[in-house]
C-alpha cells in the first residue's frame, strides 16, 4: 500500500506526512533507544568521523562497498574513530535524531553506491535530509553513480535535487566513473566534485588455487534491467558449451534469515566471493558481479544495465584482460574467448590504489 501512495503522490506532499511534527518526535525518540551504543561512542566527537547509511539488506554489493569503506577508513586513517551508522532510512527520525550528537565540526560521510537519482528514492532523501539537516559540516559522498530517469518523475526530483543541494557551502561529492563526474558538475556547480573507483576495487582477495568449473549468469531482475529474457535465454545456450550452467545474484541468499550488519556482513561477501572464485566464467550485468569477478581473478564478460554505471566502471579496469565489457549481446562469443584466454588471473590493485587518496585528503584537510 504504501507504494501505491508513493507512486500517485507529488514528492513534496509524501515528505510533507513523512516528516510531520508529531510523528518525527517520536521516531526520533525511538531511534535514540535502538542506537544508544553509537550515541555513547560519539561523546568524544573530536576525533570522530561518522559514516552514515550504510546498508543492512542482502545486496551484497553494498554490504562490500560498505566493508570496503570501513577497512579503507581505518587504514588509511589509523588515529579516527570510525561511528558507522547503518540504514537511517529505516527510520524517518534517525536524521533529525543525530542532530544532538553530531558537532559541526565533525566530517559527515555518505555510504557510495549507486542511489542518487530517481532509482532508489528512500536511500536518496535519507542523503537529501541531511545535507539540509547539517549545513555547516563537511559532507563527503563515498563514490557514487548519479542516475535521474529521463521522465516526468525524474525530471522533478533533478529539479528538487539542484534546489536542495545547492545551498551547502561544505559538500564534497565523489564519482564513481566519468559519466558521472560530468554530471554532478553540471548539476551542482556550487560542490566540490572528484572522482574515484567504486571502494569495492581497494579489496584484496586471497585466490583460493582450486579447480574452477562451471558458468556462473549473474543478472539484475529489478529496476536496472536492461537485457530482456530471450536475450538471456540466449547467453546461456551459448554458455553452455564451456561446462554447467549457474544462475546466481549479488544477493544474500534467500534461505538467509539471520541479521545483517557490520557484524554479519564480511562472511556473506566472502561466500559470495567464493562462489565467482570457483567460476571458470561469469557473465553479468551487474555492476559488482563485473568487480567480484575482478578481485577473485575470475574470467568475466559484462554487459550494461540501464544506465552508465557498469560501462563507466569497467573502464578503471579496462587493463584486466580477463575482464572484456560489451555493449551489445552479439559480441559476447568473441568477448567469452577474449577472457578465457586470458584468466583466471591474480588481481593487482596497486594501479587502483593511489585514486583513493583523494578521500584522505579531503577529510584531513
Amino acid at each position: 500500500m504504501k507504494k501505491i501512495i508513493k507512486s500517485v503522490m507529488p514528492q513534496q506532499v509524501y515528505n510533507a506526512l513523512k516528516y510531520n511534527p508529531i510523528r518525527l518526535k517520536s521516531r526520533i525518540q525511538a531511534w535514540e533507544i535502538e542506537n544508544r551504543v553509537n550515541i555513547e561512542r560519539s561523546n568524544d566527537s573530536k576525533n570522530s568521523i561518522f559514516l552514515l547509511n550504510t546498508p543492512e539488506h542482502k545486496n551484497l554489493g553494498d554490504l562490500a562497498i560498505a566493508e570496503a569503506e570501513i577497512d579503507f577508513l581505518n587504514c588509511a586513517l589509523p588515529s579516527k574513530q570510525i561511528i558507522e551508522i547503518s540504514s537511517l532510512n529505516h527510520n524517518v527520525g534517525s536524521v533529525d535524531a543525530l542532530k544532538k550528537f553530531i558537532p559541526h565540526d565533525t566530517v559527515i560521510l555518505f555510504h557510495g553506491g549507486g542511489y542518487i537519482g530517481s532509482d532508489w528514492p528512500d536511500e536518496y532523501e535519507t542523503f537529501r535530509r541531511t545535507v539540509m539537516l547539517f549545513p555547516n559540516n563537511r559532507i563527503v559522498l563515498l563514490p557514487q553513480s548519479v542516475f535521474f530517469s529521463d521522465n516526468a518523475t525524474g525530471r522533478a526530483a533533478l529539479k528538487r535535487s539542484i534546489k536542495d543541494l545547492s545551498h551547502h557551502n561544505d559538500l564534497h561529492l565523489i564519482a564513481r566513473e566519468s559519466i558521472s563526474y560530468e554530471l554532478l558538475k553540471t548539476y551542482y556547480p556550487k560542490a566540490n566534485i572528484y572522482l574515484s573507483p567504486d571502494m569495492v576495487l581497494t579489496m584484496e582477495y586471497n585466490t583460493v588455487q582450486s579447480h574452477r568449473k562451471g558458468v556462473l549468469l549473474c543478472m539484475r531482475s529489478d529496476q536496472e534491467r536492461l537485457l530482456t529474457y530471450t536475450e538471456t535465454d540466449h547467453i546461456e545456450q551459448l554458455c553452455a558449451k564451456y561446462g554447467q550452467v549457474e544462475y546466481t545474484d549479488t544477493f544474500a541468499p534467500d534461505e538467509y534469515c539471520g541479521f545483517i550488519n557490520a557484524r554479519t556482513r564480511k562472511a556473506l561477501v566472502d561466500a559470495k566471493l567464493e562462489q565467482f572464485c570457483k567460476a571458470e566464467l561469469v557473465i553479468t550485468d551487474r555492476l559488482h558481479g563485473m568487480v567480484f569477478a575482478a578481485i577473485t581473478g575470475t574470467p568475466c564478460v559484462a554487459l550494461s544495465n540501464h544506465n552508465h554505471k557498469v560501462k563507466g566502471t569497467a573502464e578503471w579496469i579496462k587493463d584486466l584482460d580477463y575482464i572484456s565489457y560489451v555493449d551489445d549481446t552479439k559480441d559476447i562469443a568473441e568477448a567469452v574467448h577474449a577472457a578465457l584466454s586470458h584468466g583466471p588471473d591474480n588481481y593487482n590493485r596497486d594501479k587502483l590504489i593511489t585514486h583513493y587518496d583523494i578521500i584522505k585528503e579531503i577529510i584531513e584537510a
